[in-house]
């Protein structure tokens, strides 16, 4: 039989007689106090070796998703979940009778093929090839003009103007002796009048009445006088330009084009331009693409032909031209379905019935009513395509009555 524990045995306290069923702890043996909601552990105590309880190293887990830190904010969803609402922007949810009060039609984002165009600034001009500059090879007094005027038309063959000239009189004089003296020296000569540019008909004149102290030159193209640099009585020597003259049946259409987007030109298409003045638009050849940049606007300037019989297409004036673009698969909604804010491009995704949610997207090319979307979109997602400014309007006003950083969530 043991004694009862007295309290001269230092460090042991005396059983609690609180525990029905349990003789108190006899001097000795070690006392243990029951743990606290553990039924048969007990808690460390203060002072005694063992495992500490994990209270660094490992961040608490989230509520509700055991064992996983909740996402960080600034990276991009995980696949499924939604993009973030554009900023000033909220879901927006309309009853059923409503949608068809306002009239809203959805349209899915599909591939298509789209070949889109390059918008560009472009200028009138004269086509190099139908133009000729009409100058001097001598030296003599204009007697007369026959074109006086500039804008003036003029055909192939028409008189320009006389001239006097002393050594083109010499040259008559000398042209008329030989032929009749030494016939074999008669060749050359005519030709030295034919180099000088004197008309064939003003040679026959000269051979059957002989020399004429004024010959008429001649317009070596038809078209449009387009600049004059004489008149009457002055004195021209060789290498000035008299006349510039254009035929304007046909005209150039020049554009400038980014180098970025050069590349996207189709060179067998072609364009429609826009000519200030003009109502109608019309159709212009892609011709030619230069092979420099200006160094300046970073452009590269592309050729357009355009038919003028009309004569509507003036020298000078400006345009603005929708030059084609190679044509490739592409995701695609319809052009109305976006709205441009200015800073960004928006359309309303259909997410539930009555429920619109705002994404903002990345559009590239346009074309034949629609309009390719390189981002925020996935094949298959349902678009709103009419009445979309009202839904918008609705989404801003839903935006500014929430609470700051709490829009649309």
């Amino acid at each position: 039989m043991h004694a009862p524990a007295t309290t001269g045995h230092e460090g042991h306290a005396p059983a609690s007689t609180g525990h029905d069923g349990h003789a108190p702890a006899s001097a000795g043996h070690e006392v243990r106090a029951p743990a606290t909601g553990h039924e048969g552990h007990a808690p460390a105590s203060a002072g005694h070796e063992g495992p500490a309880p994990a209270t660094t190293g490992r961040a608490p887990a989230s509520t509700g998703h055991e064992g996983h830190a909740p996402p960080s904010e600034g990276h991009a969803p995980p696949d499924g979940e939604a993009p973030p609402l554009p900023e000033g922007h909220a879901v927006v949810e309309i009853a059923p009778d409503r949608l068809q009060l306002i009239g809203v039609r959805l349209a899915r984002a599909e591939r298509t093929s789209v070949a889109g165009q390059v918008r560009a600034s472009a200028v009138v001009q004269p086509d190099e090839r139908r133009e000729a500059h009409v100058h001097s090879k001598l030296m003599g007094w204009i007697d007369r003009l026959y074109v006086n005027t500039v804008g003036q038309q003029v055909k192939r063959g028409d008189p320009l103007y006389s001239l006097y000239s002393q050594d083109l009189f010499a040259a008559q004089q000398e042209y008329a002796n030989v032929r009749r003296t030494h016939p074999d020296l008669a060749a050359a000569a005519r030709e030295r009048l034919r180099l000088w540019d004197v008309p064939e008909d003003q040679i026959k004149l000269i051979e059957q009445k002989g020399p004429q102290r004024t010959v008429v030159f001649r317009s070596p193209i038809g078209g449009t006088v387009l600049e004059k640099m004489v008149l009457r009585g002055h004195f021209i020597e060789p290498g000035m330009m008299l006349y510039r003259i254009a035929d304007l049946s046909e005209v150039w259409i020049l554009s400038d084009v980014y180098e970025f987007e050069v590349q996207r030109v189709d060179r067998t298409g072609t364009a429609e331009v826009r000519v200030q003045g003009l109502e109608a638009p019309f159709r212009a050849r892609v011709d030619y693409v230069y092979p420099t940049v200006d160094p300046a606007t970073r452009t590269v300037r592309i050729r357009l032909v355009a038919a003028n019989p009309a004569g509507l297409l003036r020298p000078g004036s400006f345009a603005t031209v929708l030059l084609p673009t190679v044509a490739g698969e592409a995701l695609t909604v319809p052009e109305e379905a976006v709205i441009d804010t200015g800073r960004q491009q928006i359309v309303y995704v259909a997410v539930g019935p009555g429920r619109f949610r705002p994404v903002a997207v990345t559009v590239g090319r346009r074309g034949e009513g629609r309009v390719e979307v390189r981002g925020g979109l996935r094949e298959g997602d349902e678009v709103v395509a009419s009445a979309q400014f009202l839904i918008d309007s609705e989404s801003r006003l839903r935006a500014t009555d929430q609470p700051m950083g709490h829009g649309g969530h």
